[in-house]
């Protein structure tokens, strides 16, 4: 949610607890008492849609390139070291220069290419590299596809949720104009509810953003000669 949105939804939640606070003043099944109902059925919704604006999947992605840059620097060390004794071996296993997430699955497939060769994994394994290595790497390659998979489609899911956010804000508003016409009325001769009310549904402006002087010249700084 942008801010307007936010200093809505915080005012959606001010009115909801006034309503809770004041309840017995509205039978049950009273048009106020069902403004209430739909404005808290709303703030619900907002709560799900804000959910679905998180972003998860790409911290998790973050995590496995990490994970793969690691494994990949590890593969390549030891292949210097087995390009002592044969040298030009350590050629098929270079890390990429500049590690950006494309050069990382570059590499990571070009490794998988050489390693699919059981006598080059003998020759890893043995430096002690984990005997799962080969199969450790192509999960991890795996897992961030699929990541990349689940972001677009979080991609999609997040333009969905901010057009429904648009729409519940919009909704909500609607329902506290309702209770608005109806609190005046209703507390018409009971003053303290009445500022209760006025002080619940007040939405906050955004903070205003401090004017630069004309001419660049600070405020209270005096132009005259001295």
């Amino acid at each position: 949610m942008n801010d307007r949105e936010t200093r809505r939804y915080d005012m959606f939640g001010r009115v909801q607890i006034f309503g809770s606070c004041n309840a017995a003043d509205f039978a049950t099944g009273s048009k106020a008492a069902g403004h209430f109902a739909r404005l808290a059925q709303i703030i619900w919704d907002l709560d799900v849609e804000k959910a679905r604006q998180g972003g998860g999947s790409a911290t998790a992605k973050e995590l496995l390139f990490d994970s793969l840059r690691l494994d990949l620097q590890s593969i390549a060390r030891t292949a210097r070291a087995i390009d002592v004794g044969e040298p030009g071996f350590a050629d098929r296993f270079r890390s990429p220069e500049n590690p950006t997430q494309n050069a990382l699955l570059t590499a990571a497939d070009a490794f998988a290419r050489e390693l699919a060769d059981p006598a080059v994994v003998a020759k890893f394994l043995a430096y002690e590299l984990p005997a799962d290595f080969v199969a450790e790497l192509a999960d991890e390659v795996a897992a961030i596809r699929s990541a990349e998979t689940s972001m677009q489609s979080d991609d999609q899911s997040g333009v969905a949720s901010t057009a429904a956010v648009g729409r519940l804000i919009r909704e909500g508003m609607a329902e506290v104009v309702q209770l608005d016409a109806i609190m005046n009325n209703k507390y018409a001769r009971n003053p303290a509810k009445l500022r209760a009310w006025d002080s619940a549904s007040h939405v906050e402006r955004a903070p205003r953003r401090e004017r630069k002087p004309a001419g660049g010249t600070p405020p209270g700084t005096s132009t005259a000669a001295g």
